[in-house]
């Protein structure tokens, strides 16, 4: 008899840590009516918690269920959830997406919503989604929420194709702008922003394909990505570069704009270039009272087009410091790298893109 009265404890137990006290809110399909898993007496179990295809079923919906401390982390846990679904090899870095935000928003063609495609929404699986909505939430004994995202499939696919489209007519457009100019500086703009909307056109048509298999294949393109990428290449493969910048230690500031440039395809040399990076690096202590020794910095950079006119120019300084004049200028040379790749090279990247959207 004890032992009976101790598994009855043990099932009352076991049942009030899973009872869900259940908060109905946001929009969505009509909730099936909830089915009791207590097996009598007890709370009903929402039907999408349980078995969220019997409420948003798989060949409508694509779901799935989040859970957390409160009801944005529950969304935010759904939505990567949900996300998941969309992995794929496809990656756009971003200082990609930065560019295709820029880009594609900058004539107004979008909607408010694409231009919210366009931002970099952050999930845990770096994926960016449409047409996202969340549905009933639920709140258990422990106070943990659990929500349900969903995408409807039909009508979220059309609004891909759309996007995808517009997207495609810009690129053809960029292409058109390319191959239309004599200036080879605007040729590469123009065909380094059709690579770049192109880049991302390409993990939408690949989300498309989930939410609606086939369904890309609806879409007009007009244009061949694999061709966009290798013409890209074959026209920076003519644009060389020459890098000379005076007290340089260690060439180190050399290295990252040369690094910079090779990502772009940009050969670098002496001879013949079409464009030109100069600067200089002064690095010089400071007679400051404490503990620790100082420099100050200056960095000065100049990036020339063909005929010798300033494209991009660059100016900074700031102060390091360490335990010795040497460590100190140590660290003024890593803060002069980061210098250079975030904000020097940004801007050379910043000028292609200027040419494309008239600046």
């Amino acid at each position: 008899m004890n032992g009976l009265n101790a598994g009855i404890r043990r099932i009352l137990v076991a049942f009030s840590l899973v009872s869900l006290l259940i908060a109905s809110c946001a929009s969505g399909p009509a909730p099936a009516s909830s089915s009791s898993s207590s097996g009598g007496g007890g709370e009903d179990y929402p039907d999408w918690y349980l078995n969220p295809q019997s409420v948003y079923p798989d060949d409508v919906y694509l779901s799935a269920v989040g859970t957390g401390d409160s009801r944005r982390d529950a969304e935010q846990q759904a939505m990567a959830s949900l996300s998941q679904i969309f992995e794929s090899e496809i990656r756009v870095d971003s200082r990609t997406q930065e560019r295709y935000r820029e880009l594609a928003t900058a004539e107004g063609n979008l909607s408010e919503s694409e231009v919210q495609l366009a931002q970099n929404t952050s999930v845990r699986s770096n994926q960016t989604l449409l047409n996202v909505q969340y549905g009933e939430a639920a709140v258990d004994e422990t106070g943990r929420v659990h929500v349900i995202a969903y995408i409807e499939r039909n009508p979220t696919a059309q609004v891909y194709r759309n996007l995808i489209q517009k997207n495609a007519d810009q690129v053809t457009s960029f292409l058109g702008e390319s191959q239309s100019s004599g200036d080879i500086i605007r040729r590469y703009a123009f065909l380094s922003a059709a690579g770049v909307v192109a880049s991302s056109n390409e993990v939408l048509l690949n989300q498309l394909d989930i939410i609606q298999p086939g369904f890309s294949q609806t879409v007009p393109l007009g244009y061949n990505y694999e061709q966009i990428l290798q013409q890209r290449v074959d026209l920076a493969s003519q644009m060389r570069v020459s890098i000379a910048i005076a007290n340089d230690e260690g060439g180190r500031i050399t290295d990252v704009i040369r690094a910079a440039l090779s990502e772009e395809r940009f050969p670098i040399g002496e001879q013949s270039p079409m464009i030109r990076v100069t600067g200089s690096v002064a690095v010089t202590p400071l007679e400051l009272s404490g503990d620790f020794k100082s420099v100050n910095w200056v960095l000065t950079l100049d990036m020339a087009g063909p005929d010798g006119s300033s494209l991009v120019t660059y100016n900074n300084e700031d102060r390091a410091s360490g335990v010795t004049i040497d460590s100190a200028r140590a660290f003024a040379f890593q803060d002069i790298e980061e210098a250079v790749a975030d904000d020097f090279v940004g801007a050379m990247r910043r000028y292609f893109d200027g040419v494309v959207l008239g600046n």
